[in-house]
């Protein structure tokens, strides 16, 4: 072929791969922001929901995401099961201590501990965590121990009845901690995944507690109200309750003198939803749809909000001249 006639095929190839190359989306970035504020960022981060008086001053609670919360207080970072992308939040301190529950992936992600900690972190977890990823204190069930100045109690979490087939539980006793923490006084519980155990009902004198509450690995709000009237927290934050309807949970504690916080432990789900609004208003439907498909596998109640249905109902008027007859 000649340099003449080769030329317009030249051509057209040059313009086939810069039509292509256009619709290739930009590189992202590889690796989520990591955390390297100062501990003292964790008495001042956004995600800051509740704050407690103790002897040796503000404890600032913020819940992060599912499973994942931090704790600020005496100078230190606190974090329990940091898992990504609960994390991923460059403005977050680095930790002074973690406490892991458990093994599984929501509770315990190994490249989350290792981001996080800096020379003196402390992990403390059960020994089943320490064959997964670095623990520097391991506590079996029922043992205490002070680690930088907390008190720490390992608290037994474990299924009674739930299981993935007949004889086999999700969470088998002795195997994960729930923690009871004493912060300058002031009692603070984390269950982990369990359901209601008698260990449980057995707290004492707990002023505020983070009780997981989703079926099937855990237990329904309704269990999980039967526990808190029976050890009686002076405050009560679901956590690790995707799936749950708290109405059970509200009614049965209206009245018991427990203060019921229900916190946002899914803010991504809330992100995707205002992503959704921005495509809807653009009539780019199928994007729309797709984020608030996204946002509904984060929180599934999301989908009962009237703003969410009133968008269901444009995307399903918008699209059905394009649909296909089956």
């Amino acid at each position: 072929m000649t340099a003449r006639r080769a030329l317009p095929w030249l051509l057209l190839a040059a313009a086939v791969a810069v039509d292509v190359s256009s619709e290739v989306p930009h590189p992202r970035r590889s690796t989520p922001p990591e955390p390297i504020a100062a501990s003292s960022a964790a008495m001042t981060t956004p995600s800051a929901t509740d704050r407690f008086p103790t002897a040796r001053g503000e404890l600032v609670v913020s819940p992060l995401e599912h499973a994942t919360v931090l704790l600020g207080w005496n100078g230190l970072a606190i974090y329990v099961d940091p898992t990504s992308p609960a994390i991923d939040h460059a403005e977050l301190p680095r930790a002074d201590v973690v406490f892991l529950t458990d093994i599984h992936f929501d509770h315990l992600d190994p490249v989350v501990v290792a981001r996080l900690s800096q020379p003196g972190t402390v992990v403390v977890g059960p020994a089943a965590a320490a064959d997964r990823t670095h623990v520097d204190v391991v506590l079996a069930n029922g043992e205490a121990r002070d680690v930088r100045g907390i008190g720490v109690t390992a608290v037994p979490m474990y299924n009674v009845t739930r299981g993935p087939a007949p004889g086999l539980l999700y969470h088998p006793r002795g195997r994960g901690n729930g923690y009871v923490l004493d912060l300058g006084g002031t009692r603070v519980y984390f269950s982990g995944d369990t359901e209601c155990t008698p260990e449980m009902k057995a707290l004492e004198r707990i002023d505020l507690a983070f009780v997981s509450m989703s079926l099937p690995t855990t237990m329904p709000p309704s269990e999980a109200a039967q526990c808190a009237l029976a050890f009686h927290p002076r405050v009560l934050i679901p956590y690790h309750d995707r799936w749950a309807d708290l109405a059970p949970l509200e009614q049965a504690l209206a009245g018991s003198g427990i203060d019921l916080r229900a916190r946002d432990l899914y803010p991504r789900a809330e992100q995707k939803r205002r992503e959704a609004v921005v495509f809807c208003e653009k009539h780019q439907w199928g994007i729309c749809r797709d984020r608030l498909d996204e946002a509904r596998e984060l929180d599934p109640r999301m989908e009962d909000r009237p703003d969410v249905r009133r968008m269901r109902d444009q995307i399903a008027y918008a699209m059905a001249p394009y649909r296909i007859p089956m």
